[in-house]
């Protein structure tokens, strides 16, 4: 199993806190943060410190080290990759386990010998031992009166009965039985697909909230930085508290919201988990990047006669031919081969025959035709016609449900495209136009709610580009299960 991705986004973004006076303190702090679980790194630099006492020098240096020691441990666990969940799922998903057996039922069952083409082979075999009393009179005046007469009696057979002609029943069977192996092998294919597209979408959903989450981290460093600008400004008197205020209010509802975000992330890993059967509370971490398909041509992906449900959804309109052709073929006589050899041994102390042995070879052939059985078969072959035709209308239905599909998925995907673009280029107006609203806030050349406005909308911009990376990814994989193209 093989997904190729290539194009890739990643989730680095720039983070930077410029030049905050607070206090007898101020800093520089430039870092730089890759979400992906190989590459997390903090750069620091031009770090100055300017303070009257060791207090708040010791402070920061505590707040970096904690911040470092936290990052460590969230990526000390088991990196786990998009084709290494894809593995874990083919192994463990239980729908999967199912369709396997399924499929290994369906292989077993076809079969010349289930198809009643190979004889039936018989052995039989006895033994008998008696002790009786004899009272014998013969018409020639003989008598003969014994008591505790033994006798001892032998037998044994082998019997072959072999189907010769049965309307060719047996060979519309056979078909039948190999159309449902294949049958059950194309519900094992959707399955395995419909499984791989589950698991990229499960995956991609952990991406999205981890992005998020990414997200409202930095929202509150922006709302604490704003929150310190502001309380600088009321202890220099040139703010009303009010402004100091709403920075506080806002600071702790994006609180609030990060921890409602937590919460969504953790329960996105737990139905990965549960998608790969496995333990639901299993630590674990993913990559931070996206990737998309290159050159993905929306136009070829338009042929549902590649699509699995169809391939199965035909296959089964043969099934039912064939049924329908097995139940007429009842209509016609049967002649069944017979062969048999026997060996039989009577031996007796008394009586009309002291001694019996016989062995030989025995061959027949027994006709049989229908001629009533209470329309047993009239009605058998109408059932089978109806079974035709519903098989005809499910492969209809599935051909419409597919290709309505397909359509859907292929305008979602080109919306969702363009919509990521559009995303890609407002986040850098986005990031820009915040760090300019923070200078400006700053030399008190702009109100709280015109930065507050830059804040929401640099906001707004980073769950907005997580969004469209998901929906994009999302419309992708549709695309391809419904077109086999997530599994080779």
């Amino acid at each position: 199993m093989k997904v190729e991705m290539s194009k890739v986004l990643s989730p680095m973004s720039d983070v930077r806190c410029r030049k905050l006076e607070v206090g007898s303190w101020k800093s520089d702090v430039r870092g730089k943060w890759d979400m992906s679980a190989q590459n997390c790194f903090i750069q620091f630099s031009n770090l100055q410190i300017a303070s009257s006492s060791n207090s708040s020098t010791k402070l920061i240096v505590l707040l970096v080290i904690a911040l470092c020691t936290a990052t460590g441990n969230i990526f000390a666990q088991s990196l786990l990759t998009l084709d290494s969940a894809i593995s874990i799922a083919l192994q463990n998903n239980y729908d999967i386990v199912l369709a396997k057996n399924d499929s290994a039922v369906a292989h077993r069952n076809n079969t010349i010998g289930n198809a009643g083409m190979l004889p039936n082979l018989s052995v039989n075999g006895g033994a008998s031992y008696g002790l009786t009393d004899i009272d014998q009179r013969f018409v020639n005046g003989t008598e003969i009166a014994r008591d505790n007469v033994q006798s001892t009696n032998f037998n044994a057979s082998a019997n072959l009965n072999w189907t010769l002609f049965d309307g060719l029943r047996m060979f519309f069977a056979k078909r039948r039985l190999s159309m449902q192996e294949s049958f059950s092998v194309m519900q094992l294919k959707e399955r395995v697909q419909t499984t791989v597209a589950q698991v990229v979408v499960a995956y991609h959903e952990i991406v999205r909230q981890q992005q998020t989450v990414s997200a409202y981290k930095e929202a509150i460093a922006l709302a604490e930085e704003r929150l310190k600008i502001a309380n600088t400004k009321v202890e220099l008197g040139i703010s009303a508290k009010t402004d100091a205020l709403q920075a506080r209010i806002d600071a702790n509802a994006r609180k609030a919201e990060l921890l409602k975000q937590e919460a969504l992330f953790e329960v996105a890993k737990q139905n990965l988990n549960t998608l790969l059967s496995r333990n639901p509370d299993l630590p674990f971490t993913v990559s931070g990047e996206v990737k998309f398909e290159e050159n993905l041509s929306v136009q070829a992906l338009q042929e549902v006669k590649n699509n699995f449900l169809i391939q199965a959804a035909m296959v089964n309109v043969g099934i039912a031919k064939q049924l329908k052709k097995e139940a007429n073929a009842q209509r016609s006589p049967v002649i069944v081969g017979n062969a048999a050899y026997s060996y039989s041994y009577a031996q007796s102390d008394a009586g009309f025959a002291l001694f019996n042995q016989n062995y030989g070879l025995g061959l027949g052939v027994t006709v049989s035709m229908p001629i009533f059985n209470g329309f047993n078969i009239n009605r058998q072959v109408k059932i089978a016609s109806i079974e035709l035709q519903s098989a005809n209308t499910r492969l209809e239905q599935t051909k419409l449900q597919v290709a309505a599909g397909l359509k859907k998925s292929a305008r979602e995907y080109e919306a969702a495209f363009n919509a990521l673009r559009l995303e890609e280029e407002n986040i850098g107006y986005a990031r820009e136009n915040i760090t300019i609203s923070t200078e400006r806030f700053k030399l008190s050349q702009s109100t709280s709610i015109e930065f507050r406005e830059a804040q929401k909308s640099y906001e707004d911009a980073l769950l907005r580009l997580a969004n469209a990376r998901f929906d994009l990814k999302q419309a992708e994989t549709e695309l391809l299960r419904l077109n086999n193209k997530l599994i080779n």
